[in-house]
C-alpha cells in the first residue's frame, strides 16, 4: 500500500545579515503566529545574525506585546485558541519552562492564563541546539530566537534539528541565499518568502528526516499515492530479443571475447568501435 506521511516540522527562517528586515519582521510575525501558531510549516525558529539580533528583538517584543488573543465570538482577535485544547496549553507550558529552566530567555507570554483553551504569544530567546524547545515541535504561538555569526554556523543550526519540512532564507543577495538554502536538510525551502511554495501546486509538499517521507501535490505527489508497475514490450512488429549464438547455454570459450567486443563498440573510443564491429561481423562461434 503506497503511504505517504507528514509528520510535522520545525521550520527556521534564516535571516542573513542583508536582509531587509522591513520585509522580514512581517513575514516571521505572520509566519510564526499565524493560526496561533498550528500550522505544520509555521516558523518555530527564527535565526538570526547576531548583528541583527537586539533590534529585531525589540520590534519583535514590541509588536507582540501588541497581539490580542481571545474567541472570534467575541470581537477581533489577532490570536484564537488551541485546537486541541487543555492538552496542548499543558504540553506548550512543559516545553517553554523546560527551556527558560536549562537557560532560554522568556520576553513575552509564556504563560497560561485562566481559560484553559488559550496559550499566549510567546517570544522566547538565548536558545541552543540543546534547548529543549529548539529540539521538539511547539505547534503554538511561541517565537524562538537563536543567533549565528557565520552562514556555516547557521546551516549547522537548522541541521542540528531531527526535523527537515521547510525553511525559509532571507537575503538581498541572492547567490548567497541560494547557498545557504541548498545545504538546508529540508523537504522544502523559500528564499525571502515563508510557506509560498504551498500555494504552488505544482510542487511537491514534504518533508525529510523525522518530519515523514514522500511527498503530496505536483507529479510527485501523484506517484507518492500510486504502486509504480515496469512492463516492457517490442514496440516494432517483428524485432524481438534474439540471444546470439554464442551466448546461448551452454556458454562457448568465445563468449567473454564477444561480449568484450560488444561493449567497445556501445562505450568504446571511435578505433575501438572500428576493430570491435570489424570483428563482431566476422565473429563465428
Amino acid at each position: 500500500t503506497a503511504v505517504v506521511l507528514e509528520l510535522g516540522g520545525k521550520d527556521p527562517a534564516v535571516i542573513l545579515p542583508d536582509a531587509d528586515m522591513s520585509q522580514v519582521i512581517p513575514i516571521v510575525m505572520r509566519g510564526t503566529f499565524q493560526n496561533c501558531g498550528q500550522n505544520c510549516v509555521g516558523l518555530e525558529r527564527v535565526i538570526i545574525h547576531s548583528s541583527l539580533h537586539d533590534k529585531f528583538v525589540e520590534t519583535i517584543t514590541a509588536k507582540v506585546n501588541q497581539l490580542t488573543q481571545g474567541p472570534q465570538s467575541c470581537g477581533l482577535n489577532d490570536l484564537g485558541a488551541m485546537t486541541m485544547g487543555p492538552a496542548a496549553v499543558a504540553k506548550i507550558q512543559k516545553l517553554v519552562d523546560d527551556s527558560v529552566a536549562s537557560g532560554a530567555k522568556l520576553l513575552v507570554g509564556g504563560k497560561a492564563g485562566d481559560k484553559k483553551q488559550f496559550f499566549p504569544a510567546t517570544v522566547i530567546t538565548n536558545v541552543t541546539p540543546d534547548t529543549p524547545i529548539a529540539k521538539e515541535e511547539v505547534f503554538g504561538p511561541i517565537m524562538v530566537i537563536m543567533t549565528f555569526n557565520t552562514d556555516a554556523e547557521a546551516i549547522e543550526l537548522v541541521n542540528s534539528c531531527p526535523y527537515g519540512l521547510g525553511a525559509s532564507v532571507f537575503s538581498e543577495n541572492i547567490p548567497r541565499a541560494q547557498n545557504v538554502a541548498k545545504q538546508l536538510e529540508t523537504g522544502m525551502c523559500n528564499i525571502n518568502d515563508f510557506g509560498i511554495n504551498y500555494l504552488c501546486q505544482s510542487l511537491p509538499f514534504g518533508g525529510v528526516k523525522i518530519s515523514g517521507f514522500d511527498r503530496f501535490a505536483g507529479r510527485e505527489g501523484l506517484r507518492g499515492n500510486c504502486v509504480p508497475r515496469a512492463q516492457t514490450e517490442d514496440r516494432i512488429p517483428g524485432v524481438k530479443t534474439l540471444i546470439p549464438d554464442v551466448l546461448q547455454y551452454p556458454i562457448s570459450e568465445n563468449a567473454f571475447s564477444f561480449m568484450e567486443h560488444l561493449t567497445k563498440v556501445i562505450y568504446g573510443t571511435t578505433a575501438q568501435f572500428i576493430a570491435s564491429a570489424i570483428a563482431l561481423a566476422t565473429f563465428k562461434k
